[in-house]
């Protein structure tokens, strides 16, 4: 139970200081997304790529956490849309640390310098709309300031590609051909036939 007030009391704190420190617009780590294919068909599969790079002795907490009370973790939440579906969990990508924290006395994971999360997607339309927000914290090792994130994303860009109309006219022109030059292989006694000769 005392245990239990304590995680409450740090996490009060620690929150308190996030606050008072964002307010001062401190921006230690900066995000950019992108995807791995711009150019895809409908029903095919692409990855939604979040990239951060942060500040020396900065650090930031990775999505797959085990505890229930500790540093905020990474969340990233797609609003629904009929023309994307959700494949699997979000990935955290690069070199994950892992170690006991005494303050939360908990394992945390974190990424330091950079970090990478990826998350897989079925196209479904045309002229896809996939936006959401992602959250995040992100801590110094130098004070052990910590500063909470909260911003949305649009990925833009993503072209739906088809079948075009030319080629579908040169083949329906090439079937016709292959058509007619079946017509005239005939016999010539079936083509006298039909005929009425």
């Amino acid at each position: 139970m005392m245990r239990n007030k304590k995680h409450v009391m740090l996490l009060a704190i620690s929150l308190c200081g996030c606050v008072a420190v964002n307010a001062q617009m401190l921006r230690p780590a900066s995000w950019s997304y992108l995807v791995s294919d711009s150019e895809v068909k409908i029903g095919c599969e692409i990855e939604l790529i979040f990239k951060v790079k942060m500040e020396d002795t900065w650090h930031l907490y990775a999505n797959n956490q085990d505890y229930d009370i500790g540093p905020l973790p990474t969340e990233i939440h797609f609003e629904p849309h009929e023309s994307y579906k959700i494949i699997g969990d979000l990935k955290p990508v690069g070199k994950l640390i892992a170690e006991y924290d005494t303050l939360w006395e908990e394992t945390v994971r974190y990424f330091k310098h950079e970090a990478e999360f990826r998350q897989k997607v079925k196209i479904l339309t045309e002229n896809p709309v996939i936006k959401g927000n992602y959250t995040y914290q992100v801590c110094t090792t130098v004070d052990g300031r910590c500063v909470p994130g909260d911003e949305d994303f649009v990925f833009t860009g993503i072209v739906v590609k088809h079948k075009s109309r030319r080629k579908e006219k040169n083949r329906d022109a090439k079937s016709g051909a292959d058509e007619g030059s079946a017509r005239m292989n005939l016999p010539k006694g079936r083509l006298g036939n039909l005929s009425g000769e």
